[in-house]
């Protein structure tokens, strides 16, 4: 068991080499936390809206009983003051609820990630060990923190379009994975997800001013690297020309560049904001990424025995 809950909730990153299933074990505990963090984190932000309507009710009928008890004969004031006094301890008490069950509910949020990223890694590995050595490591680094953390901010512009806004973009390396397969092929796969943010103050027609924000999703980039031995793909130089035509990847999705050389092959593909990047397309993206890189792969090793 590589994680730590101390460091995760410093840093909510899963890095490790290890074997696949070693890895794949880590990754089902993470998703057990995660299942848990989310329902602790409903429990008390329900508290946390009871408490909180209990408390506003409590102190809002508290105030118009003392205003009510005022002109209430002698034998009504008694009565309405112990019942003012009670419901100002309630309001007090929901208050303090509410605080200690907002406490919790941020402790929890720092274990709710998204759910898709352990996910997927976990589907692409047990593909992927299919064609390695059983007792081959693997390297994984994996974010799991939201991608519009602060810390991942590049860049701040004016908004082009609305005075006084500003976007700020946020880039998230979440997946970087490194293995070998049986052929003696290395692989190195990444993900990189572009985000951004406009945000500012907007004036109404009445004059009122509102603080506007809005997220959106920018592109997704993922990276498939493969260098193979020469010897077995020397004939790859022949095809460098053809490669590109035989990469099939989903509608909505595009090759944004391909390199191939003697050594290797350097595939990137674009995922548009307009198709979802849950775990099935995804997924689906970088299995077909795969089969179409060794399919040319496999054409040069004929080509290389034809020799």
């Amino acid at each position: 068991m590589s994680i730590n809950l101390e460091t995760l909730r410093k840093s909510p990153t899963y890095s490790v080499t290890a074997a696949v299933s070693d890895i794949v074990k880590d990754l089902r505990e993470l998703a057990t936390l995660d299942r848990a963090s989310e329902a602790k984190q409903t429990e008390f932000g329900n508290l946390v809206t009871k408490c909180v309507v209990g408390a506003i009710t409590s102190i809002v009928i508290a105030f118009i009983l003392m205003i009510v008890v005022g002109e209430m004969g002698d034998g009504f004031q008694l009565f309405g003051n112990i019942l003012t006094i009670l419901l100002l301890c309630v309001g007090v008490g929901c208050t303090i609820v509410a605080i200690y069950a907002g406490i919790r509910e941020s402790k929890y949020s720092r274990f709710n990630f998204p759910n898709h990223r352990y996910a997927l890694t976990e589907k692409i590995l047990e593909m992927l060990e299919r064609d390695m050595d059983k007792e081959a490591k693997v390297s994984v680094h994996l974010v799991l923190s939201p991608a519009n953390q602060d810390s991942k901010r590049i860049k701040t512009v004016k908004h082009p379009l609305k005075s006084g806004f500003k976007i700020d973009f946020f880039q998230d390396d979440w997946l970087k994975m490194e293995g070998q397969f049986l052929d003696k092929t290395r692989f190195v796969l990444t993900t990189s997800e572009l985000n951004q943010t406009a945000y500012g103050w907007k004036t109404s027609r009445s004059g009122k001013s509102k603080y506007k924000t809005k997220s959106k999703a920018k592109r997704l980039d993922i990276s498939l690297n493969l260098t193979y031995p020469q010897r077995r793909y020397g004939a790859i130089k022949v095809l460098n020309n053809e490669a590109v035509n035989a990469v099939k990847i989903p509608k909505l999705t595009n090759v944004k560049r391909m390199r191939v050389t003697d050594k290797g092959i350097n595939l990137v593909v674009k995922m548009s904001p307009s198709m979802p990047w849950n775990q099935e397309a995804l997924y689906q993206t970088i299995t077909m990424m795969f089969l179409s890189v060794y399919q040319v792969l496999n054409l040069a090793r004929m080509l290389s025995k034809a020799k």
